[in-house]
């Protein structure tokens, strides 16, 4: 999974990339503010934790996340690319071309030592003005494509193209009405026919605003104390909240005086944790486990994945071969430890290429190559 981390300038975006990458990359480092930066987040699972205690492997591998720490996008930048003016926007858009979601920073905290752009701090006005450039980026697309496909066709009739062109007909209209298009419903079809555009008002959006150290207590609430129940209603539009500044210095921390903190600060857990569980919700996937003396390890599919489309996340080969899953529920394989085990207990399941994967499933695949 790929996520791009956005929003207007001096909102805490390098902040909260260093949080949900735990420092690994170093941010003191980057020489232009202008340049994208990328970093991984491993997936906090206490599943895995739980089966890698149970079945004692050599090696445990998270799930991961990587995260594209974009520059800030000035309100206006959007708009100068509508206009043909913008000389940043292309290499924005190149950045955010495979991600499969966007996390938008949202500044919620007061400092007078860094202004805010728009000179006072009211995160709903922000998700607009920020939802604004993604919809002009997205009209700025859509124009020139729409100009060349009326050349094409002035040329040549094509149904494809006739179609694509009626889709972009209808983008432009919902755009030009201030909707973004992660609202528009598609069939597969017409998904498939857009793939290759970079619409950013597409891509689902996870809203992650950074409160004030006073605020902490109010994460949970987020939605409620920020006046953002509108944005959270919108489809394909999940939001939570971060204390950047208190969960960074939190995050250096052992575990024993990390969870002190967070109790003395009213935080709700752990910050990497609740980021990936909204984008997990937001995505519609979840995790299911191999586990096995060499290895347990936890992967990502989207909600609805058969059995052999499982089995080709670990490989290509394994789903092209697959004959059967070997299927135990999470909490068996804990209280019993081994498939082995499960087996002679009778509640191992031999699953064929119609069954759908449950979250928390832990799976040994059967295949010939």
């Amino acid at each position: 999974m790929k996520v791009g981390i956005v929003g207007l300038p001096q909102v805490g975006k390098t902040t909260i990339f260093s949080l949900l990458t735990e420092g690994r990359v170093d941010a003191s480092s980057w020489g232009n503010a202008r340049e994208a930066h990328i970093g991984v987040a491993y997936v906090p699972d206490p599943r895995l934790d739980k089966l890698a205690e149970v079945v004692h492997p050599e090696k445990t591998t998270y799930a991961t996340v990587e995260y594209v720490d974009l520059p800030g996008l000035a309100t206006g930048e959007g708009k100068a690319a509508l206009e043909g003016q913008s000389k940043d926007m292309s290499s924005y858009l190149n950045n955010l071309k495979n991600v499969d979601a966007l996390l938008h920073v949202v500044r919620a905290f007061d400092d007078p030592n860094l202004p805010h752009v728009e000179g006072s701090v009211d995160p709903a006005r922000d998700i607009g003005l920020f939802e604004l450039e993604l919809i002009f980026s997205d009209l700025a697309i859509i124009e020139k494509r729409l100009e060349r496909l009326a050349k094409d066709l002035k040329k040549m009739k094509s149904p494809e193209l006739e179609q694509e062109h009626d889709l972009l007909v209808r983008f432009k209209a919902a755009l030009e009405q201030e909707r973004p298009l992660r609202e528009i419903e598609l069939t597969p079809e017409e998904k498939k026919r857009v793939r290759g555009f970079t619409f950013l008002s597409a891509k689902p959006m996870l809203v992650v605003v950074n409160v004030g150290d006073g605020d902490a207590a109010k994460i949970e609430g987020v939605v409620e104390a920020f006046g953002l129940q509108r944005q959270a209603a919108a489809p394909n539009v999940g939001i939570t909240a971060v204390c950047g500044k208190i969960e960074s210095e939190i995050a250096a921390l052992d575990a024993e005086e990390a969870s002190a903190f967070m109790a003395d600060f009213g935080l709700p857990g752990n910050a990497l944790a609740r980021v990936i569980n909204k984008s997990y919700d937001l995505l519609g996937v979840f995790s299911f486990y191999t586990a096995g003396e060499p290895e347990a390890r936890a992967w990502t599919i989207p909600l609805g994945a058969t059995a052999p489309q499982a089995a080709g996340v670990i490989h290509s080969d394994i789903e092209k071969g697959f004959i059967k899953a070997e299927v135990v529920s999470f909490d068996d394989m804990v209280a019993l430890g081994s498939f082995p085990a499960a087996k002679g207990k009778g509640v191992l399941r031999l699953e064929g290429k119609e069954y759908k994967v449950r979250d928390g499933d832990v799976i040994l695949f059967r295949f010939n190559v």
